[in-house]
């Protein structure tokens, strides 16, 4: 999901400004001949990217220039000034490009341990742009999961007589997140080459998989159906490998306002069922000095072994 967030962001919508024609009643006495040519002043800035995962070494920031209009998200910036200072250090990103699947992706890297709860600032600074600032705190980690006693629905057969049902405690520093359950197997083939793969238990939606939060604990419910579908189609996979082991994998993703923010804005327009509105995606950068998100998430994932 955090991949997919990064393409959203990057990924700038086509806003398109509709000009109203007024149509006049005569010219008689004006002049038509001269277009209407209406000039808007726009000083180029910088746009800013930054996921900041709690307990993470390293931090990207991805920096672009929008040049023309707010929604006009031009090449790559390269040779700027990226500084991120937090948790009593500060540390100098280094501009950097990579191949990512097949794609050369431009971002300034540095090591730096993320820890949870605490702030951070990221200070970008290029000649000809005004300097983009912005600060976040990431939400904790280390999730606490309750009720360990309903996960022996986990490590049963099949026949399971009732949903699984279990809690997860939260980080009061996140404003939304989701939790997945995926079922992993791993294990070795007639040939003794090593496979794995995963199905996704719990149903998500697309355009809007997170949950608003207002407590800082989370029931969460597992069909027993989507559950038993999963483990039909692992063991297709599974009845032909020699060995394996299978897994149960709960993760719970916490984002912070910030992020949460952005993610409706940018996606306003993909719900057919919300009303258009043309104002701007959520921004967090300081005094409106430049565009982008810089935002805090914390990821956890806790191991059942099944057998």
């Amino acid at each position: 999901m955090i991949d997919h967030l990064r393409s959203k962001i990057f990924a700038a919508p086509r806003v398109r400004l509709a000009l109203m024609v007024i149509v006049l009643l005569s010219c008689m006495t004006f002049s038509c001949n001269s277009p209407f040519q209406p000039k808007i002043e726009f000083s180029p800035r910088l746009n800013i990217y930054a996921l900041l995962i709690a307990e993470s070494q390293s931090v990207r920031v991805r920096v672009t220039a929008v040049s023309t209009v707010p929604s006009d998200i031009a090449e790559p910036v390269h040779d700027a000034t990226v500084i991120l200072t937090g948790d009593g250090k500060t540390v100098s990103l280094h501009d950097t490009t990579e191949t990512y699947e097949g794609t050369l992706v431009s971002s300034y890297i540095g090591a730096m341990h993320i820890v949870s709860s605490q702030k951070y600032t990221i200070t970008v600074s290029k000649t000809g742009y005004a300097t983009a600032t912005a600060t976040v705190i990431v939400p904790a980690s280390n999730i606490l999961l309750q009720q360990w006693s309903t996960y022996g629905g986990l490590v049963s057969n099949a026949n399971l007589g009732g949903d699984i049902s279990f809690k997860v405690n939260l980080s009061d520093l996140a404003n939304a997140t989701f939790v997945r359950l995926l079922l992993e197997y791993r294990g070795l083939d007639a040939q003794g080459t090593f496979r794995n793969g995963y199905q996704n238990v719990i149903p998500l939606d697309t355009l809007n998989p997170f949950t608003e939060l207002s407590v800082t604990t989370l029931p969460v419910v597992v069909d027993t159906t989507d559950y038993n579908r999963a483990l039909r189609q692992i063991q297709q996979v599974t009845d032909s490998l020699k060995v394996f082991h299978l897994y149960g994998d709960i993760i719970v993703t916490q984002i912070d306002d910030n992020l949460y923010r952005f993610f409706i804005t940018s996606n306003r327009t993909l719900n057919p069922l919300a009303m258009r509105t043309d104002k701007i995606i959520y921004s967090n950068i300081f005094n409106k000095a430049g565009t982008g998100i810089v935002a805090g998430v914390s990821i956890d994932t806790t191991r059942v072994i099944i057998f």
